[in-house]
């Protein structure tokens, strides 16, 4: 998470509080690289990362701060929605 750290060096600005995945910033974060090229998750047509089922993967949301600085991200759920439901069997990738 160096590169967090790199881009907010102020202790005034901090670390973004929310993160969205894109395809310039998925290498940064090795878990999510895994799934895209275990093709668990992918882009849709408009840059999206996505679950198979088309549930979008949430942004990161900054939870806490270590004491080294470094800060620590957990995936927001606000969109997500289970493969089984109604909301997957009827999704369109875009």
């Amino acid at each position: 998470m160096d590169f967090i750290k790199n881009l907010f060096k102020s202790k005034e600005t901090g670390p973004p509080q929310r993160i969205r995945l894109t395809a310039e910033n998925i290498e940064q974060w090795p878990s999510f690289d895994k799934l895209l090229k275990e093709d668990k998750i992918r882009f849709d047509g408009t840059g999206r990362l996505r679950y198979k089922h088309g549930a979008p993967v949430g942004d990161l949301v900054l939870t806490r701060t270590k004491k080294d600085g470094t800060p620590i991200y957990k995936e927001s759920a606000t969109e997500w929605f289970d493969p089984e439901s109604q909301k997957a069997k009827e999704f369109i990738w875009p």
